[in-house]
């Protein structure tokens, strides 16, 4: 039976560029997640994955900064009552040291956060510091800050990718939703991909209809977007008008963040489905990691154990979506990582989590969105990279 599970869950995972790519495939996973054999799986493959991901390597998310100059609707910034900074140099220098004495094995570290990263004068030089380490490195950011020269800064120091935040398709449904300058952030965008690619670069082909191409010179840039009612009429012509442009366009639902958010009064998003690609059309050039179907079974979020988040005070939070760290384990300065990842109030999550025991946890955890995604995150490993 044992050998069973595993090679269903081998085929499962193998389907995964299916799964993006058909409406065939998406519909007869979101079936086949409701059932229990998909079930039985899931737990045999949760508690492998939980041996493995407690010795690491771990996603390490760094918030150096919780100003935002974005003012987005789905984002809870702006109710946020969190004190805004910039992290100290302390804070971020006993990070470094303490990632090189306690060895930590590392998968990516995350400059991201309830802020907009760069609003930290000093980023650049972190990230730097960062990449002296020999970690891959990925930036989330708005890119209205993102200047020529900080283009060419960010490209130096070797950053591995650029996650950039973008929704809207002209200057009014944009500065509707983000409350920023459409025309700059779009200069912005295009000098970073000049800058990255001073010639053309690559191949490309196509096959069943599906466009592959080779990836192109650090940092890998990728537009996310998310879908709500003031932009889901023109989201097909926003993501063509990137594809080609940059190496990757995802589209998602807004997130919840834990009731911060109400999506269906506030937001209006009237979607069918959990999953972009079905309610706007199977010919969606963009990708999206696991699945959203509406299941009857919720599963355990795996970053409970494969990450550690680090916010502007040098607070080890609970979750990345913990906007007030109401949650805190510990801080950098007086803990170390082993510590944290350890500590009795993050074990009483885990086991709340596996217990399904979904109403005696905090809202963050009752409202978030991730447990109904059907558990993608632990059957292929790599979706939280």
């Amino acid at each position: 039976m044992s050998y069973f599970i595993k090679m269903v869950g081998f085929f499962i995972r193998k389907i995964k560029f299916f799964y993006s790519s058909s409406p065939l495939f998406r519909n007869f996973f979101s079936w086949f997640a409701s059932t229990p054999l998909y079930f039985i799986i899931m737990k045999h493959k949760i508690s492998s994955q939980i041996k493995k991901d407690q010795k690491g390597p771990f996603n390490l998310v760094i918030e150096t900064s919780n100003f935002c100059n974005a003012r987005c609707l789905m984002c809870p910034y702006k109710t946020m009552k969190r004190v805004k900074k910039i992290m100290s140099d302390e804070i971020f220098e006993k990070i470094i040291s303490r990632v090189k004495k306690e060895k930590l094995p590392i998968n990516k570290v995350f400059f991201s956060g309830m802020g907009e990263p760069l609003t930290d004068p000093k980023l650049i030089t972190r990230i730097a510091a960062v990449k002296k380490l020999g970690f891959p490195v990925r930036l989330y950011t708005n890119a209205s800050l993102l200047t020529a020269a900080i283009s060419q800064k960010l490209v130096d120091s070797g950053v591995d990718e650029v996650n950039i935040s973008f929704n809207g398709t002209n200057p009014q449904e944009y500065e509707k939703i983000m409350g920023l300058n459409f025309q700059k952030t779009v200069q912005n965008i295009n000098k970073l991909i000049e800058i990255k690619n001073p010639r053309p670069y690559g191949w490309s082909f196509r096959f069943l209809g599906i466009k592959h191409q080779s990836h192109s010179p650090r940092p890998f840039v990728q537009i996310s977007s998310i879908v709500i009612e003031e932009n889901k009429k023109s989201i097909q012509k926003h993501l063509k008008s990137w594809q080609g442009k940059v190496d990757s366009v995802t589209v998602s639902l807004a997130h919840q963040w834990g009731g911060g958010v109400k999506i269906s009064s506030k937001l209006k998003v009237k979607s069918s489905t959990r999953e972009p690609e079905q309610e706007f059309g199977s010919g969606l050039p963009c990708t999206q990691r696991g699945t959203r179907a509406k299941l009857k079974k919720v599963y355990p979020c795996r970053s409970l154990w494969h990450t550690l988040v680090i916010d502007s005070r040098g607070n080890f939070v609970v979750c990345c979506r913990d906007y007030e760290s109401k949650y805190v384990l510990g801080n950098v300065i007086t803990h170390s990582f082993a510590a944290i990842h350890q500590s009795s109030i993050l074990e009483k999550f885990r086991q709340l989590h596996l217990q399904h025991s979904f109403n005696k946890l905090p809202q963050m955890c009752q409202k978030c969105n991730f447990p109904y995604q059907g558990g993608g995150e632990w059957l292929m490993p790599r979706a939280l990279d």
